[in-house]
């Protein structure tokens, strides 16, 4: 199976040297200069993992896994000078999967690149499932019904779509642009007050469940279960 990797380095030998590593191990290579184009890349195209330099113009690498992660649990690697134990405690507590410190050999990096996809998609394998249930919230992926306590709720095709983005993406902050892209489409324009107006017709169907989806005021909302 080919892969698609999306490397962000400003430095330009060292991102030409990784790509040619990896081209030879067969991934489709996608490349940026910063942090700014590799953000518009990985939106514009299927990623399946991002290495990525920390210290970069425009967007440093923290910013890009702090985006990518709003919507996205691919894999990131770090590629970075910064070598210190608080700085890859940073990363690991951003979600990062791995780290390599400058200077390295690009054929470990290539070897890393292939140990976190085999753990990420054999991991994804034994969660993939068509059931979700949460407390009282009884959900069928396959059949689109919604129980609780046993009783169907009736949701439209918008809320069904809408409620499953956001448990996927449970415990993520998702701002209104980023739901309105994903469950409505980039290439529907509907204004944001609408993903307001859809949440609130949710919780109100969803009874005491309804609790679970947060309001993060000035940003959007997440899906919480501790709650």
């Amino acid at each position: 199976m080919s892969y698609t990797i999306l490397i962000i380095e400003d430095e330009l030998s060292l991102q030409n040297i990784v790509a040619v590593y990896f081209r030879k191990s067969n991934f489709k290579v996608l490349t940026a200069n910063d942090g700014l184009e590799g953000l518009e890349k990985f939106r514009l195209n299927e990623i399946d993992i991002v290495c990525c330099d920390v210290m970069m113009p425009n967007i440093n690498g923290w910013d890009v896994v702090r985006s990518i992660r709003q919507t996205s649990n691919i894999p990131i690697i770090m590629m970075t000078a910064l070598d210190s134990e608080r700085d890859q405690l940073k990363g690991f507590d951003l979600e990062v999967d791995d780290y390599v410190t400058k200077p390295f050999s690009p054929s470990v990096l290539v070897a890393k690149t292939n140990s976190v996809l085999k753990r990420y998609h054999s991991t994804k394998s034994l969660n993939k499932t068509n059931l979700m249930i949460i407390g009282d919230l009884n959900i069928n992926i396959d059949s689109r019904v919604v129980k609780i306590n046993d009783e169907v709720i009736h949701l439209s095709k918008t809320e069904f779509d809408l409620l499953i983005y956001i448990i996927k993406n449970k415990g993520i902050v998702l701002d209104r642009v980023t739901i309105l892209d994903e469950v409505w489409g980039m290439d529907v324009y509907v204004e944001e007050r609408v993903v307001d107006t859809n949440i609130k017709v949710l919780r109100k169907k969803l009874g005491d469940s309804g609790k679970y989806i947060q309001t993060v005021f000035g940003i959007g909302y997440k899906f919480d279960e501790e709650n």
